[in-house]
C-alpha cells in the first residue's frame, strides 16, 4: 500500500491505495484539507510550518480510517520554474543472457544524468523530480519494452523535469516534519498525464492540463510517448481573486461562488462591510471572463510553444478546470472544437476500483497519479542505500554523492561522523595572540561493500555502507619550538638560522618546555656575542710547502658599518665578517741569516750577508705581509754583500742635526752607499 500525496497551493490532496494483479489501483481511503492562510502560492512552499502541520491533519485522518502506519509518502512537485531537458544513455548487452529490469533502471538513470548534464549551467541549482520514457531501442529499432530482451546494444532517451532546489528541499522539510519517509517523487503533470493517457493512447497528439489553484501544469503525448512538459503560473487563484476585488468579499466566500456558479443562478452574501448583497451567476461570469481569457490565452501559447501545432485533443483536470466556462474558452483559444476539450473526471478510468468512497471529481487525479506511478515504480529519481543495516531513499540524480551526503541525508550529524578536535591553546606572544588548533579527530571508520572508504568516497544505488565510531582529537601538548619560529640572517650571503630566546614570567624557556593556555610569552633575538662563537675563525696556509694554521681575530659590519658585540640581531640581517690581528710572513720565518764582521768606529758589528726573499704565486712580496687564507708562500734565502748604506742602521745620532759627515772605508773615503763592505773591512764616519 502506498500515501501518496499531493502538496496543492490551495489543497492537500492524499490517497491510500495498492494495485492488484490486473494492475488496476485499488483505491483504500482518501482525504484533502485546504492550507492555511496562503501557505503556498504558485505551487511552492512559502510556509513550511503552516503546510507541515495540513499534511500532519491529512495523515491523522487517513491513519483513523485505515489503522496502518503511515511513515513512507509518494509526492508530486510543481512550480513556475520548471524546466525539462532530454538525455539518452547506451549499453553494450551483447554478454547478457537477457535484459532484466534493474539493467533498464541503469539505462534509464544514465539518461536522465545526461539531461542533468546538457542543462549546463543551470544544474547546480537544480533537481530532477521526474522524467518520462521517451523511447527505448534495441539494436538501434524502437520497442515497446526492453524487459527480458537480448541483442547487442539497448538505449533509452528520456525527458527530464527540474525544479530548483529549494522547491525540493522544501517539501523534503515538511516530510522530514512529519517523520515521513519519501519513497517516490515525480511531477505533478508526469503523475496525472501516466494516469488519464496511458501508453496505449500516447501516439495521439493528447494535451493534459492540470488547473490547480496557483499553478497550470501540462503535459503532452505524441507518437508513443510523453513528448514535453510545461508549467503556467496562472490558475484557479487568480480567478477567486477576480471576485474578491469586485464583490468586496473575502477569499473564502469568492471561492465558495467560484465553485458553485455552475449549478446556481443566483448568489447572496455579505460583502466585507458587512451589508448584505445579491448578484446573477451570469454578472460572475461577466466578472470572471477576462481572466478566463488570459489563463487560456497563456495555456494556449504554452502549449503551441511545446506542441508546434494544436493537439487533436486536451483533457483537463484539477479543481481550476471546473470553473463555468473554461474548456469551452479554452478550445476556443486552440481552434479546437467544444467536444474536443473535455473535463477528466476520476470515476470515468476504468483502472480504478474504489474500495469505499467514490471520487467523482477531477481535483483526486493527481494524487491517484501519484500513486499509479509510485506504485507502477515509473519515472523515479529516488535510490536507496543501505546504511548499517538501514534502507535510505536517496535523491542520486544530477550530481555524483558522496558517503558524507548520504549520510547527513540519512540523519547523521557532523559529530557522528566525525570526532571531535582537541581543545585549542591560546598563548601571548610578545603581546600578540597566538592560537594553536587541537588535534583533529578521526573520522569514523567507513566502508562501502566491505571494502575501506572516506566521507568523500561516492555512493551509487544499492551501496551497503557500515559506518563505526569516530575517535576524539588527542590532547594537544604544546611546546616552545611549536610557537616560535627561528628567525634567519646572512654571514657573507651564507644564510644561517637563530632561535630566539624565549621567557615565562622573566623565567627562560628551553625548546621542549611545555606551553600552557593563556600563558604570556616574550622573546629576545641573541646578540653578536652569543653567536660569535659561529664566526671563530682559523686561518690555513703554507710555507715552503710545510702547512700553517692560525687563529685568526673577526670585524663583523653591515651596511659598510663595524658592529658591536652588543649588536642584537634582527631577521634578515645581511653580515659581513672579515679577519682581523693576522700575523707576518716573517714570524714563520725561523731562518739563521750568515754574518760579516766589519769595524764601524772602533766597535765590531755583525751584518746579514744573506737576504729572505719571500713568492705567492710567482711574486715576490714583503716579509712583514700578514698570512692570508689558502696561500702557499716560498722562502728562499740568498747571498747579498752588506753596503755602506747597511750601516746607517746603526747610527745612534739624529740625522736631522747633521750638517755635513764623510765616510771612510779602510782608511780611503767612500764613493757612494752601495760601496760593498768585505770581511772586517773599518769603516769611519765623521761629521759636524
Amino acid at each position: 500500500m502506498i500515501f501518496a500525496l499531493d502538496v496543492g497551493t490551495r489543497t492537500l490532496k492524499a490517497v491510500l491505495a495498492d494495485i492488484d494483479e490486473d494492475e488496476n489501483i485499488i483505491i483504500h481511503h482518501c482525504a484533502m484539507r485546504e492550507h492555511e492562510n496562503r501557505a503556498m502560492i504558485d505551487g511552492q512552499i512559502h510556509d513550511i510550518h503552516k503546510v507541515a502541520k495540513g499534511v500532519n491533519k491529512v495523515v491523522t485522518q487517513l491513519k483513523e480510517l485505515s489503522g496502518e502506519k503511515i511513515d513512507t509518502v509518494a509526492v508530486a512537485l510543481a512550480g513556475r520554474f520548471l524546466i525539462t531537458s532530454t538525455g539518452e544513455s547506451f549499453m553494450d548487452i551483447s554478454s547478457i543472457k537477457y535484459i532484466q529490469e534493474d539493467i533498464i533502471r541503469k539505462l534509464e538513470l544514465d539518461a536522465v544524468k545526461t539531461a542533468t548534464e546538457n542543462l549546463d549551467n543551470f544544474s547546480a541549482g537544480m533537481y530532477c523530480v521526474g522524467y518520462s520514457v521517451l523511447y527505448y531501442k534495441l539494436n538501434d529499432e524502437w520497442i515497446k519494452k526492453l524487459d527480458g530482451q537480448r541483442g547487442e546494444k539497448a538505449s533509452v532517451k528520456v525527458i527530464a523535469a527540474f525544479l530548483p532546489k529549494n522547491v525540493v528541499q522544501a517539501m523534503m522539510t515538511v516530510l522530514e516534519i512529519n517523520n515521513l519517509t519519501p519513497v517516490h517523487i515525480t511531477l505533478e503533470p508526469i503523475a496525472a498525464m501516466n494516469l488519464i493517457v496511458p501508453p496505449d493512447l500516447r501516439n495521439l497528439n493528447i494535451v493534459m492540463v492540470d488547473v490547480g489553484a496557483g499553478t497550470s501544469d501540462i503535459a503532452i503525448s505524441s507518437d508513443g510517448t510523453i513528448i514535453g512538459y510545461g508549467m503556467v503560473p496562472l490558475a484557479g487563484d487568480e480567478i477567486t481573486e477576480a471576485i474578491t476585488k469586485a464583490l468586496l468579499v473575502d477569499f473564502a466566500t469568492a471561492e465558495n461562488i467560484k465553485r458553485n456558479l455552475s449549478v446556481r443562478q443566483e448568489f447572496v452574501y455579505k460583502d466585507i462591510l458587512d451589508f448584505e448583497q445579491k448578484i446573477t451567476a451570469q454578472d460572475i461570469r461577466n466578472i470572471i471572463a477576462p481572466v478566463l481569457d488570459e489563463i487560456t490565452q497563456k495555456i494556449s501559447e504554452k502549449i503551441l510553444e511545446l506542441n508546434g501545432k494544436p493537439p487533436i485533443a486536451v483533457m483537463i483536470v484539477g479543481g481550476g478546470g471546473k470553473v463555468d466556462g473554461f474548456k469551452e474558452k479554452l478550445a476556443e483559444k486552440l481552434s479546437l472544437m467544444p467536444n474536443r476539450v473535455a473535463l477528466k473526471e476520476a470515476s470515468s478510468l476504468n483502472t480504478l476500483v474504489f474500495e469505499n468512497e467514490k471520487l467523482d471529481g477531477s481535483e483526486f487525479i493527481t494524487p491517484i497519479g501519484i500513486a499509479n506511478v509510485a506504485l507502477r515504480k515509473e519515472g523515479n529519481v529516488f535510490n536507496t542505500v543501505n546504511v548499517n543495516g538501514k534502507t535510505v531513499n536517496m535523491m542520486m540524480i544530477g550530481n555524483d554523492l558522496t558517503v558524507m551526503q548520504v549520510l547527513l541525508q540519512a540523519g547523521y550529524t557532523v559529530n557522528q561522523l566525525v570526532g571531535k578536535p582537541s581543545p585549542a591553546i591560546s598563548v601571548e606572544v610578545d603581546k600578540k595572540l597566538v592560537i594553536k588548533k587541537g588535534n583533529m579527530g578521526k573520522e569514523a571508520p567507513i566502508r562501502i561493500n566491505g571494502m575501506p572508504a572516506t566521507l568523500k568516497s561516492f555512493v551509487k544505488p544499492s551501496d551497503s555502507i557500515e559506518i563505526g565510531e569516530p575517535q576524539a582529537g588527542p590532547e594537544l601538548i604544546l611546546k616552545v619550538r611549536d610557537i616560535i619560529t627561528p628567525g634567519e640572517y646572512y654571514i657573507n650571503g651564507e644564510k644561517k638560522f637563530f632561535t630566539p630566546q624565549v621567557f615565562r614570567n622573566g623565567q627562560k624557556l628551553v625548546a621542549d618546555t611545555i606551553i600552557n593556555d593563556t600563558d604570556v610569552i616574550s622573546t629576545q633575538n641573541p646578540s653578536l656575542k652569543e653567536l660569535i662563537g659561529e664566526f671563530q675563525k682559523n686561518v690555513v696556509f703554507t710555507i715552503n710547502a710545510v702547512p700553517y694554521e692560525v687563529p685568526a681575530g673577526l670585524a663583523v659590519s653591515k651596511n659598510g658599518e663595524i658592529l658591536s658585540d652588543t649588536y642584537i640581531i634582527n631577521n634578515n640581517d645581511r653580515l659581513e665578517v672579515h679577519p682581523v690581528n693576522l700575523p707576518s710572513i716573517g714570524e714563520f720565518a725561523c731562518i739563521e741569516l750568515k754574518k760579516r764582521k766589519v769595524v764601524f768606529n772602533d766597535q765590531t758589528i755583525e751584518m746579514p750577508c744573506e737576504e729572505i726573499i719571500v713568492k705567492n704565486s710567482g711574486k715576490i712580496i714583503d716579509l712583514q705581509t700578514t698570512v692570508s687564507e689558502g696561500s702557499n708562500y716560498l722562502l728562499e734565502v740568498v747571498p747579498r754583500d752588506p753596503t755602506l748604506l747597511d750601516i746607517l742602521a746603526f747610527l745612534s745620532i739624529e740625522t736631522q742635526k747633521i750638517h755635513s759627515f764623510e765616510f771612510f772605508i779602510n782608511g780611503s773615503k767612500a764613493e757612494s752607499f752601495i760601496q760593498p763592505l768585505s770581511e772586517n773591512s773599518v769603516v769611519r764616519f765623521s761629521y759636524s
